[in-house]
């Protein structure tokens, strides 16, 4: 079973990717923690009635959550305009055995063992590999096929690894489950199909 999809990378996409890819490293961890903690400070202060330093606080909450992802999309943006990436047309296979992709000058197939984490945002999925590289899907261009490639992410991904949502609701491991149950009752007939062909044994008489 394979699942083939053709894809092309948009800029809200990227964007996407870049501003997960920023906070999920160790400078956006950093930042993401004192801008937690400015917004205790500035509920601390507002219960203190000291306003003024409530507003400096919250200042400070401002540029982590809403001013610093705005500047890093539009830079992402105008990068990304220009970019040949934006033109190219990838064509990624899913494969029992691995992932192969596919562009205009070049293929390459990988195993499943190189991809360590899978995860959704927003309107995107994307897989890394150990060394931080990433396939990008953007949801909108995966159409019908969305839950078979999640499925197959599932299926031969450890489960701890595997960080997205399916759109029927159901989690991943169900269909991974629903392999393992269907291979067993498999198992059962062909069981069942082999005594029913197996010759009876010829009934031995009362010893004389």
């Amino acid at each position: 079973m394979s699942v083939k999809v053709e894809v092309k990378l948009d800029v809200e996409s990227m964007a996407d990717f870049m501003i997960y890819h920023i906070y999920t490293s160790g400078a956006g961890m950093t930042a993401l923690i004192l801008g937690m903690l400015n917004v205790g400070l500035t509920i601390a202060f507002v219960m203190r009635r000291q306003f003024l330093l409530a507003a400096v606080f919250l200042l400070f909450v401002c540029l982590v959550f809403i001013v610093f992802p705005l500047f890093i999309r539009k830079k992402v943006v105008r990068q990304m305009q220009n970019s040949r990436r934006l033109e190219e047309t990838v064509t990624y296979e899913f494969m029992e055995d691995g992932i192969l992709t596919t562009t205009s000058e070049d293929s390459g197939k990988a195993s499943w063992s190189k991809f360590k984490r899978a995860i959704s945002r927003k309107q995107i999925i994307f897989l890394y590999d150990a060394q931080k590289r990433a396939i990008i899907l953007p949801v909108s261009q995966l159409g019908d096929k969305y839950t078979e490639i999640v499925d197959m992410i599932f299926a031969h991904m450890p489960a701890p690894a595997v960080r997205i949502r399916r759109l029927d609701g159901k989690k991943g491991k169900v269909a991974r489950f629903r392999k393992e149950e269907d291979r067993k009752e498999s198992d059962r007939k062909a069981d069942v199909d082999e005594k029913a062909t197996r010759e009876p044994e010829e009934e031995k008489g009362p010893a004389e």
